[in-house]
């Protein structure tokens, strides 16, 4: 099972960037192909991202972030998952957020999670992180995972 971090979802509204705009809305069609869930914590930072980067007024950021609830089924942290988060933060090896997203989505039974924010290939458990992007198009892992009739 597969999902996918803030960043995507943030591109596909910021207009600045129009070859990863339409590299996210590639990314987002093929999750929704395939029902995949967003965990919980996006729907948060994607309403900060456009708030504080895009600028929008805070009604439209709240709305933008519903949308998404209503879109994706939602995998919620944990008690569980938010103490591992806390202990892989406390390593030092991720930040608490990006540990609580991973923690949360691999808890939820994904297998990787589509992000530019950590490093390709990253490992939590049994969840692997794919880089997306490969110059203005999807990177061939991205393409793997998504076309590949996999989920690895």
């Amino acid at each position: 099972m597969i999902t996918a971090d803030t960043n995507i979802f943030v591109y596909n509204v910021d207009g600045d960037d129009p070859a990863k705009q339409d590299a996210s809305t590639e990314i987002l069609d093929a999750l929704a192909a395939r029902s995949a869930p967003m965990v919980l914590q996006v729907a948060g930072e994607f309403y900060s991202a456009l708030a504080r980067q895009l600028r929008r007024p805070p009604w439209q950021c709240a709305q933008a972030a519903r949308n998404l609830l209503t879109s994706f089924r939602i995998i919620a942290a944990t008690r569980r998952s938010t103490e591992r988060a806390l202990a892989e933060a406390a390593t030092g090896r991720l930040s608490f957020w990006d540990a609580n997203l991973l923690s949360a989505a691999e808890a939820g039974g994904c297998t990787h999670i589509i992000s530019e924010d950590m490093s390709d290939g990253l490992k939590l458990g049994n969840l692997e992180v794919v880089h997306p992007f490969a110059g203005d198009k999807l990177s061939a892992r991205a393409l793997a995972l998504l076309y590949g009739g996999t989920d690895a």
